[in-house]
């Protein structure tokens, strides 16, 4: 059973943080104290929520209990926990009905039992659930045999979730190392038949010589002893701190014997409850076992490196000493974590008995909590919690902060495990190494926001876990055991706020204020400019048409939308006419296809980097209007008059105009499969009616590829044009089907339900397409000649890639597709095809005036690149439209990562003068924390992988930065000079997609007309 303690060390506490709130600041005192005299016996008593504890000189005991137990709608892990309390008044018998509930088969976790038993065990160690005597006599040892059984089972189903990763790992994990400072401890001392008998002597006289204690003895044998040795709880310690906190009250003159004594067995009583230190628990487990070295050498370096901190007065102000002495505990303690985990997993310790694998794994728990007091020092010291927060921190604090953050990632690294443990593992080392090689300037202020706002993200996705973990979980129970409003209320908030993973926000969230404050950034980011002035400010989950609150938008009142949540995939014409603006909650890539969709509509979007400004957009929600205003160098949100007077707007947006070829679909060549170089060969207008702008574009960049000026290579492929699908559901005697269904879309394109149920037919019907087998091999054969290649198996429509329709993202594309594998190549075929009629697409053709019957659908199937760098660019800034300025935005891995946004973070951004191609300026560095690669299989999927963006030479070195820089300048000139006028119009900007593979080659896989 785990309790709160400190221990006062000169000026600062020293505790398990297991409580609703964080620790308060620490507190200078004027001169250090001897340990043996520093006090934690307050501790538990002011986080005590039970019953008051009288000490009494006479026999009594307490049978009341004010809980109840109501079973109905529970799980049954829940029902088994509240049903095992409501016959189990005492704490030894919680614990054996405890028993059945967590000892399980580790291959078969539940994880209801686990999270379940975390919060219940919490409340009983904090007196909300009340523990009172049974009427029977069980001395502690019957409480360590019962924790030993539970110990056994959760430390073998952690051993099996940490071998299975992911987020089953990152769950048990979260919820065990929760579990373990809440069970008593099991050592050889308290499992004897008769533990803890120094009680006994203290209350028989022991240091007692002249007989002043008689009064206290009294108190002690029949509040402590009699109660502690026939009916234990957490009661007795609470008991035991108010004894002594009597005992060394000023004024007082009991003999100094005797409360040695009674420290002594204070420490014995912490020690059974697993509520010591971690220095008495470190020290103990080195001078009474047998630790490897590196363990023991490990300590030693820890204690004296505390010792250090210990010593230097607490101050607000940040002092170098201080800073540098915090760095190095933390340096010392996260290694003796890392250590200590190695050894109780794979070393020595693992063959150790159970009551000693428990000790070592609280040491390591606890020097994860003693953690969160070193970083709360450290950001006291730097400013972070001053009111208002220090925002210009000089280099070296900088630097100071970063290392703290990358040990408050490591010990979060080591607690997570999973998915998120690789992750914070990654941000430790990308903060470590920026720490020690710190830019100056500007440069070094946008390469810390980027490691901040990774190490922010992680942070908040893991507080999220905690919150799936114990929210519902924690009302449930509570409500069922009558547990007070507020501290149900409270639990999981406790629990995040007392983790070491909210320090790491707080310093997160620190250094991005301080990158801000030297860069000038606001801490929001215009994707789309323009105005809206009177429009109410609506907040809505997602920008999802279905949503009512969008529906209920009109053209004559319309709403700027306040969206909680975007994958950068969303439509912005098919919300209709009613949107005039929108506020993402979130960093969103500025050439996102929801941020192309929202210039094409002519609506203003702001991405809300600081949580502080989300906070003020969601004040304004009351507001009767708003006036936002969304400029690059200029955004804003205030509350204004109520009455719409102008702004951008989805459906105020010119529609765009009808392109000829996007009516006109040829297919005439329906089922030949042609290669892009034949394709080339067809006059513009030609080409596109066959196959698509996109296509058609592409056999033009496959030509141009060839030029040895042009800079770039563009990968080979074969399209299957027009008609093909059409002529798949013929063969299958499915064509009149397909026919009539596309009909019924066309006249129900204004019901989304009806749209809905539609497509999903047409869905259904198109997926069992298949190209013939000629055609499958057709398709394969430019890529025969290298049996491991894989392929993009892309969209080529004739409503897309257009100067007025670029429908970015809007059909879809497989990737990594072995070509010949002709089963998954022909099933990435038909899924192409069934895009055409998703209820997204049909609702965008419907917006942008295409007739469904007109709609039709070529695939494109091109060489797949393996990139180290992909990259979007636009010859026309997309914000200033200045055309002497190029614009790109980069991230490595698939280009997916930056065309969706599904991935979080931000890319690299940078604009170049076109005028003189080696003159760049970086707005800002990447923080993407994983990278989209293909699998090994083929099967058309990508996989994440953690990607380490602050090392990479894109933001270490200037010089290759520039040279990439240089080389996207002459590339997209060479691009738009052909491509920018095949209608024989005006020059049209390209929007260029394309990557740097790890062998230096520059491609460009796509380019159309920049919105």
């Amino acid at each position: 059973q785990h309790h709160h303690h400190q221990e006062q060390h000169h000026h600062h506490q020293e505790q398990h943080h297991h409580h609703q709130e964080p620790p308060p600041p620490p507190k200078p005192a004027p001169a250090p104290m001897p340990a043996q005299q520093t006090g934690d016996h307050m501790a538990l008593l002011s986080n005590w929520a039970g019953q008051d504890v009288n000490l009494q000189q006479h026999k009594g005991s307490n049978h009341e209990r004010k809980n109840q137990w109501n079973t109905d709608g529970l799980p049954d892990a829940a029902r088994r926990i509240v049903e095992g309390d409501r016959d189990s008044p005492s704490w030894r018998q919680k614990l054996q009905a405890l028993e059945g509930v967590l000892c399980m088969d580790a291959n078969h976790a539940d994880m209801d039992a686990l999270a379940y038993s975390s919060v219940y065990l919490f409340w009983v160690g904090v007196g909300a659930i009340a523990c009172v005597e049974d009427g029977s006599h069980y001395r502690p040892n019957h409480h360590a045999n019962a924790s030993q059984k539970m110990y056994e089972s959760i430390e073998a189903i952690e051993r099996v979730a940490s071998n299975a990763g992911g987020r089953f790992a990152e769950e048990c994990r979260a919820l065990i190392r929760r579990l373990h400072p809440r069970l008593p401890a099991f050592t050889a001392e308290f499992t004897q038949s008769v533990p803890l008998t120094r009680i006994r002597d203290i209350a028989h006289g022991k240091g007692d010589k002249h007989g002043k204690c008689r009064e206290v003895r009294a108190e002690i044998k029949h509040t402590i002893q009699n109660k502690l040795h026939r009916c234990a709880g957490p009661e007795d310690l609470v008991a035991t701190e108010k004894m002594l906190a009597k005992l060394t009250a000023p004024g007082t003159d009991y003999p100094e014997e005797f409360i040695e004594e009674f420290r002594i067995f204070h420490r014995e009583l912490k020690d059974f409850f697993n509520a010591s230190s971690v220095t008495d628990r470190l020290e103990k487990q080195c001078r009474e076992g047998n630790p490897p070295g590196s363990v023991t050498e490990g300590v030693n370096r820890f204690v004296r490196a505390k010792a250090t901190v210990d010593a230097i007065p607490g101050s607000n102000q940040s002092d170098p000493q201080l800073l540098a002495a915090i760095e190095e505990c933390l340096h010392a303690l996260c290694d003796l974590r890392r250590s200590v985990d190695h050894e109780i997993n794979h070393g020595q310790l693992a063959g150790e008995p159970p009551d000693q694998r428990q000790q070592w794994r609280l040491a390591e728990i606890g020097l994860e909590d003693y953690a969160f007091v070193l970083l709360s020092r450290g950001i006291n010291a730097l400013g972070a919690e001053s009111d208002p927060p220090r925002n210009e921190l000089t280099g070296a604090e900088i630097s100071s902060a970063l290392r703290m953050l990358a040990a408050a990632s490591d010990a979060t690294a080591l607690s997570s495990g999973g998915g998120a443990g690789e992750e914070f593992g990654h941000i430790a080392h990308e903060a470590g190494e920026l720490a020690n090689n710190l830019p100056g300037g500007e440069q070094g202020a946008l390469r810390v926001r980027a490691v901040a706002e990774r190490a922010r993200r992680s942070a908040e996705d893991y507080c999220n876990l905690l919150s799936d973990l114990f929210d519902g979980r924690a009302a449930a129970l509570g409500r069922s055991l009558g547990i007070d409003g507020h501290t149900v209320e409270v639990f999981t908030e406790g629990q995040i706020r007392a983790s070491v993973v909210f320090q790491s926000a707080k310093l997160a969230s620190h250094l991005l204020r301080a990158a801000r404050t030297a860069t000038g950034e606001a801490g929001w980011d215009c994707l789309v400019a323009g105005e809206v002035v009177g429009a109410r400010l609506v907040s809505v989950p997602r920008l999802d048409p279905s949503d009512p609150t969008i529906r209920s938008l009109t053209a004559d009142a319309p709403a700027v939308l306040l969206v909680q949540s975007a994958d950068g995939d969303e439509e912005v014409s098919t919300c209709g006419p009613g949107v005039a603006g929108i506020l993402l909650c979130h960093a969103l890539p500025h050439l996102s296809h929801l941020a192309l969709r929202a210039r094409q509509a002519g609506v203003p979007l702001v991405a809300i980097e600081d949580p502080n400004l989300v906070n003020h957009a969601r004040s304004l929600t009351s507001a009767p209007g708003v006036r936002f205003v969304a400029q690059p160098s200029n955004i804003s949100l205030d509350a204004a008059e109520g009455g719409y007077r102008g702004g951008g707007g989805g459906g105020g947006a010119a529609a765009p105009q009808r392109q000829a070829a996007a009516l006109v679909a040829d297919t005439s060549r329906a089922g030949r499969v042609t290669p892009l170089h034949e394709l080339g060969q067809m006059p513009w207008h030609a080409g596109v009616a066959v196959a698509g702008s996109k296509a058609m574009a592409c056999s033009v960049l496959s030509a141009l590829s060839t030029d040895p000026n042009s800079g770039f290579a563009a990968p080979t492929g074969a399209v299957l044009p027009f008609g093909s699908m059409e002529q798949a559901a013929h063969a299958l005697g499915h064509a009149e089907r397909l026919n009539f269904l596309v009909d019924a879309l066309e006249s129900v394109q204004t019901r989304p339900e009806e749209v809905a149920s539609v497509c999903g037919e047409l869905q259904d019907l198109v997926r069992q397409l298949r190209p013939s087998h000629e055609q499958l091999a057709a398709l394969a054969d430019p890529f025969a000649h290298d049996p491991g290649a894989k392929v993009m198996v892309r969209s080529t429509g004739n409503a897309e890639d257009l100067a007025g329709l670029s429908a970015a993202g809007l059909y879809d594309s497989i990737s990594n597709v072995a070509p010949g594998n002709p089963e998954v190549l022909g099933s990435a075929v038909a899924e192409v095809w069934a895009s055409l009629y998703t209820p997204r697409a049909v609702a965008s053709r419907a917006a942008a005036g295409v007739g469904q019957r007109g709609a039709h659908m070529a695939v494109l199937v091109q060489q797949m690149l393996v990139p180290d760098v992909s990259f979007i660019l636009m010859t026309r800034h997309p914000m200033t439209n200045d055309p002497n300025t190029a614009y790109a935005e980069l991230a490595l891995g698939h280009g997916e990562t930056l065309a969706s946004g599904a991935v979080r973070g931000t890319p690299w951004r940078v604009s170049m003068n076109r005028s003189n191609p080696g003159e760049s300026q970086v707005h800002t560095y990447s923080s993407f924390g994983t990278a989209l690669v293909p699998d090994m299989d083929g099967d058309g999927t990508l996989k994440s992988v953690a990607v380490n963006c602050a090392g990479h030479w894109l933001s270490t070195d200037d010089g290759a930065r520039g040279q990439l820089a240089a080389r996207l300048v002459h590339a997209g000139g060479f691009v738009e000079s052909t491509l920018g006028s095949v209608d024989g119009g005006a020059l049209l900007a390209q929007d260029i997609e394309g990557c740097l593979t790890p062998d230096g080659q520059l491609w460009v896989v796509q380019a159309r007309p920049q919105p």
